[in-house]
């Protein structure tokens, strides 16, 4: 068992991300001189738009002539890793990728204390905090996510990689003025990362066997009448249903806590020990019933936007 926890993350503005080096645009700016063709793709203010229509002078943002000339594609990769809204839609399966290394510093303003980073590709992952006027790093770790399985030396040399896809550290000093860190790194290869959320965690129980693990996938699978089948690739999403318990007197606190994060997108943690049990979403039912010896239970369904 391990206490349940939450962090509602904080936004990552421009004026928050001190040091990223990747690209600010992923396509070029938008010219209302330029005769865009079917396909052509342009970046603006950090949004990616596709040309659905030859056009020429439609700006992606403000026109409004039906049928749409563009297409709004999200986030650029240098902001995926924060944000995934279009509108009010949360595009699933996206990342902030890049070869080698990605090396960010957030700066948030305030009191954290907690990061969670989901849907990682990489071999390991380094948090650095620092403060104004301490020559030291105030936290230094650095955390393996791909490791060989076993101990003998067949299984150094010939064993399969154990990977970990998600982090959560609940250990960050609570500095207000302090700057975070965080190198992911893949050597050779592609890192990526869904989602990094960072924020102040709270308690809302603890989790006890019973949460369960679970999988939507929304591709689609068409039988011709000849036996042939036609599948269309689509995303898919995770969730975990949550089993909690908690004492009589947590049992508001919990309440309000949950209602402040109602759709909102946020961390959940059964055990930061268990990777698994970690996600970046929404929760979709919370039923709890009256304690019981000053002992009450909850079940919690938290479904991915990642």
């Amino acid at each position: 068992m391990s206490e349940m926890r939450v962090v509602p993350g904080i936004e990552i503005t421009p004026a928050k991300m001190i040091i990223n080096a990747l690209p600010d645009m992923d396509h070029p700016a938008y010219d209302s001189l330029k005769a865009y063709v079917i396909g052509d793709s342009v970046t603006i203010d950090r949004i990616n738009y596709q040309a659905l229509v030859a056009n020429t002078n439609r700006h992606p943002v403000t026109d409004t002539v039906a049928p749409a000339a563009w297409q709004n594609l999200g986030w650029i990769n240098k902001y995926r890793m924060f944000n995934k809204n279009i509108g009010n839609t949360w595009k699933i399966g996206t990342f902030t990728s890049a070869p080698d290394v990605i090396d960010v510093t957030i700066r948030p303003g305030q009191r954290i204390s907690a990061i969670g980073l989901v849907g990682v590709f990489a071999s390991s992952v380094r948090i650095i905090m620092t403060v104004p006027g301490v020559t030291d790093p105030v936290y230094d770790k650095t955390f393996a996510m791909s490791l060989k399985a076993g101990g003998s030396w067949y299984q150094y040399y010939f064993g399969q990689f154990v990977t970990k896809d998600n982090l959560a550290e609940f250990d960050l000093p609570p500095f207000n003025n302090a700057d975070i860190r965080v190198i992911v790194s893949a050597p050779g290869g592609t890192v990526r990362v869904g989602m990094m959320v960072i924020g102040w965690a709270k308690t809302i129980g603890t989790a006890v066997y019973g949460t369960s693990l679970g999988r939507k996938k929304y591709s689609t699978i068409k039988e011709d009448f000849d036996g042939g089948v036609t599948i269309t690739k689509r995303g898919q999403r995770r969730s975990i249903d949550f089993q909690v318990v908690l004492s009589g007197d947590q049992i508001s606190s919990t309440q309000r806590t949950l209602d402040a994060v109602d759709d909102i997108p946020s961390l959940y943690v059964g055990s930061s020990e268990l990777e698994y049990t970690v996600i970046v979403g929404i929760f979709d039912d919370f039923d709890t019933g009256l304690p019981t010896y000053n002992r009450g239970e909850y079940a919690l369904k938290v479904r991915s936007l990642m």
